[in-house]
């Protein structure tokens, strides 16, 4: 699965069904029951993601100052939290 963004293309591992509950489960102990987003518990959220989509996040990433890695982690999570289209 390719993910394009702003610092480029990347070749990341697909999403499986049990592996996209696995990280809805994460995502809901990240909110509060008033809708308030715990940053900690989120970057929680973004550290699986790191290390779902890469067999080597530091080969593909480490390049990158910490905020390009958080918007290259946060395009890969919402193409993970969108169900394929294809039929």
């Amino acid at each position: 699965m390719t993910v394009k963004t702003d610092h480029g293309n990347f070749n990341v591992n697909p999403i499986t069904f049990k592996a996209r509950r696995e990280l809805h489960k994460l995502e809901l102990k990240a909110v509060s029951a008033t809708g308030e987003i715990n940053a900690s518990k989120f970057f929680d959220v973004l550290d699986w993601v790191l290390n779902f989509a890469f067999a080597d996040p530091e080969s593909k990433l480490g390049k990158l100052d910490d905020n390009a890695i958080d918007s290259v982690l946060m395009k890969i999570y919402n193409a993970y939290k969108e169900p394929s289209k294809k039929k």
